[in-house]
């Protein structure tokens, strides 16, 4: 295995050998479950208010865009907390870090009981949002805390949790949401992070810390990284109603540009990066981020808006199933479960013959599923195949990326270089969902919300074209098993 040194992981290793990371491993299946716990958390969080925007509409008076505030908050945060909470936990130790993130996943659900108004949702929802480093920080306890043999499967495990976890949330929220309150989603969150947290204490051993006392640390770069992200990430998500030439729209885009250009020249010349761009120098890694760059925005962003108007459309609809938004529901429960049980299937693979073979295999599989959801468009059983073959294939790639960074990054930098491919995958799934939601609203039948054929075929088309240069980025990948 070919790993790369950082400009600041040589001092990582001389902290490393002053707190050699000798520390006790605790028994494989309590870090398992800990960590499981704690993506888990993560994953319902981000899911879990979907199935109730239409009820707080209702409650709170709101129109749909003053809604969507809470989605959107929490968005923000997520991807600012994926590489800045990352960072902090590869210096000062991933299990200390993730415990507070836990926390503040609680307080986020605390504040938006608490005070019971829309403003107070949308703080705790951005609260919330640090969950974002959840998913980087248990990635790089897996390396530290389990056997090297068995961190394959640890890593394609806890990635594909994902994906159960988010069907689950998607589910359970919709249940809370017609039997109880909105209330009841969020004390459901802050119970399920109170239950993760408890675990990561008791089952995960001290994190090594690889801050050398008196080394500087990148304020600097954090401060830009944070504006940079959230000005070009709110401008691409706020393109998608439409109004690409509206000044807020074109400014905040612009200014999150500006901003990220100055953040990359500054990362660029100081000795000890928040975020070490130079490893972008590195074939693999490049290649790898490439990967998840066209994998978000192929199989992952405008296809989240595809999937639900194709089998939820009417059928006297150009295109639709007809299908009840509860039975979808369920289905894409079935199908979250479905991908979670290859998650191991994935580590196999990526332990015997590499994690590129893994990711080759689920590309492979996205790129014979996303085309055929127009091509096999009026027939619903073969459509919940194409949905299974595209359950997997997501499962594949999705848990390959941790495996490919694992093989490529040093120990020391894992969380940070896992929250960065996790900012890549979130901006290009943004752009995708926006560029999907102009086409499909752009054309559509005359007096009706429902797109045009041709609106549809152009989308899935640009999809498919996604997901094939993510297939060639992937042949390109050198190396197998690490």
């Amino acid at each position: 295995m070919r790993t790369v040194d950082g400009p600041d992981s040589r001092k990582g290793r001389m902290m490393a050998s002053v707190n050699p990371d000798e520390h006790r491993l605790q028994p494989f299946p309590l870090v398992l479950t800990a960590l499981i716990a704690a993506e888990a958390t993560s994953a319902f969080e981000a899911a879990m208010l979907t199935s109730a925007v239409p009820k707080l509409i209702a409650d709170f008076h709101l129109k749909t865009t003053d809604a969507g505030w809470a989605l959107t908050g929490f968005t923000l945060m997520v991807a600012a907390s994926a590489v800045i909470g990352g960072k902090l936990g590869d210096l000062f130790g991933r299990k200390k870090v993730l415990s507070i993130i836990l926390l503040l996943s609680i307080l986020g659900s605390v504040v938006s009981v608490g005070f019971g108004t829309f403003p107070a949702i949308i703080a705790g929802r951005t609260i919330q949002g640090a969950s974002g480093a959840v998913l980087p920080l248990v990635m790089g306890i897996s390396r530290e805390a389990v056997e090297p043999r068995r961190v394959p499967m640890t890593v394609a495990v806890v990635a594909g949790t994902a994906t159960l976890a988010g069907g689950v949330g998607y589910f359970v929220s919709g249940v809370l949401i017609q039997f109880a309150t909105w209330q009841a989603i969020f004390v459901a969150a802050a119970a399920l992070a109170a239950f993760a947290a408890v675990l990561c204490h008791f089952c995960l051993s001290p994190s090594p810390v690889s801050h050398v006392k008196g080394g500087k640390i990148d304020v600097v770069g954090a401060a830009l990284f944070i504006p940079a992200l959230t000005l070009l990430l709110y401008g691409v998500t706020a393109s998608q109603t439409g109004e690409w030439t509206s000044p807020v729209v074109l400014g905040t885009t612009v200014a999150g540009a500006l901003f990220c250009l100055f953040w990359v020249w500054w990362e660029l010349r100081v000795p000890e990066p928040m975020l070490n761009l130079r490893l972008l120098t590195v074939p693999k890694y490049a290649l790898t981020m490439g990967i998840v760059a066209f994998f978000g925005f192929g199989a992952i962003g405008g296809m989240q808006l595809v999937q639900p108007l194709l089998f939820q459309s009417p059928d006297g609809a150009p295109v639709g199933l007809g299908m009840r938004p509860s039975l979808f529901g369920t289905m894409a429960l079935g199908l979250s479960i479905l991908g979670f049980l290859f998650a191991p299937v994935s580590g196999v693979v990526a332990r015997r013959v590499g994690a590129k073979r893994s990711m080759l295999l689920g590309m492979a599989l996205l790129t014979v599923a996303i085309p055929s959801h127009f091509l096999l468009r009026e027939s619903l059983p073969l459509m919940v195949v194409v949905l299974a073959l595209t359950a997997v294939g997501v499962t594949f790639a999705l848990t390959a990326i941790p495996n490919l960074l694992a093989e490529v990054l040093p120990k020391e930098n894992m969380s940070a270089g896992m929250g960065f491919s996790t900012v890549i995958r979130s901006l290009f799934q943004a752009v995708s969902l926006s560029i999907f939601a102009l086409v499909l609203s752009s054309s559509v039948v005359p007096g009706t919300q429902h797109p045009q054929t041709g609106a549809y075929g152009l989308v899935i088309g640009t999809a498919t074209v996604g997901v094939l240069i993510g297939l060639v980025l992937a042949f390109l990948v050198r190396g197998g098993r690490p």
